[in-house]
């Protein structure tokens, strides 16, 4: 039977009010406090997070909004999101896999701005993925951006995501919107496309380079309490936990 998300919340609750915890009545009332130790493998709050779908930036916030609180994340899930979430959550934590002891990434919709103010993207087909590129004894590894399996960019590290981003020549295609209303897609310094939008361009096959969801941009502090994560499911009225 579907339940809806206040109804999981509630009934999830009340679990844990028979299991001995107790829950604040002000700002934030669905921490709960005060129960068996033992229960998530920490000795910390915990912070019920209902999630209103699977999408990566979704759960990373979650988790890291209830870590930073200095809490421990249950995330309360609906069943058809349930293995979406436990994959994400599963090692290795927030990552879409690790080979090798490099690391690929999920990605998230926000866009790459560059330093020119201007957005990468690129311009030929092709699964598009962002990864650690191998870099032997270094504790920052250079990012590559990778589509159809052909190396597209490579970064110096993933700190050259953050503010100002990457330089306009990290990215062969980039575009911007003129003053006219109009995208143009740039490669170097000449114009190679011109739009009306966003959709027409992707509709050319030009794409927007999504951003890589590196779990250390998220989870800051409190680690522990992130990788302790709960997920809490209800099956004909009962609830079931997995960490």
């Amino acid at each position: 039977m579907t339940t809806t998300a206040s109804t999981r919340l509630e009934r999830v609750q009340r679990d844990l009010r028979d299991r001995g915890f107790s829950f604040e009545t002000a700002a934030r009332p669905t921490v709960a406090r005060d129960g068996p130790a033992d229960f998530a493998g920490v000795d910390a709050p915990l912070d019920l997070r209902p999630l209103a779908s699977d999408r990566p930036l979704e759960i990373i916030s979650a988790v890291a909004n209830a870590a930073h609180d200095g809490r421990v994340p249950v995330l309360v899930v609906d069943d058809h999101d349930y293995d979406t979430v436990q994959e994400f959550l599963s090692p290795p934590f927030a990552l879409a896999g690790n080979e090798d002891g490099v690391g690929q990434f999920y990605t998230i919709e926000d866009r790459i701005q560059l330093t020119d103010d201007s957005f990468a993207c690129v311009a030929s087909p092709g699964e598009l993925s962002w990864s650690e590129a191998p870099d032997a004894g270094s504790d920052s590894p250079p990012l590559r951006l990778s589509v159809g399996g052909e190396t597209a960019a490579v970064l110096d590290s993933v700190e050259g995501l953050a503010c100002p981003g990457p330089s306009p020549a990290a990215f062969r295609h980039r575009y911007a919107r003129g003053e006219d209303g109009r995208f143009r897609v740039y490669e170097g310094d000449s114009v190679v496309g011109e739009y009306t939008g966003v959709t027409a361009m992707r509709q050319a096959g030009v794409r927007p380079v999504p951003l890589p969801l590196v779990p250390e941009h998220h989870v800051r502090n409190n680690g522990d309490l992130a990788r302790a994560v709960m997920l809490a499911t209800v099956e004909d009225g009962t609830v079931q936990y997995t960490g």
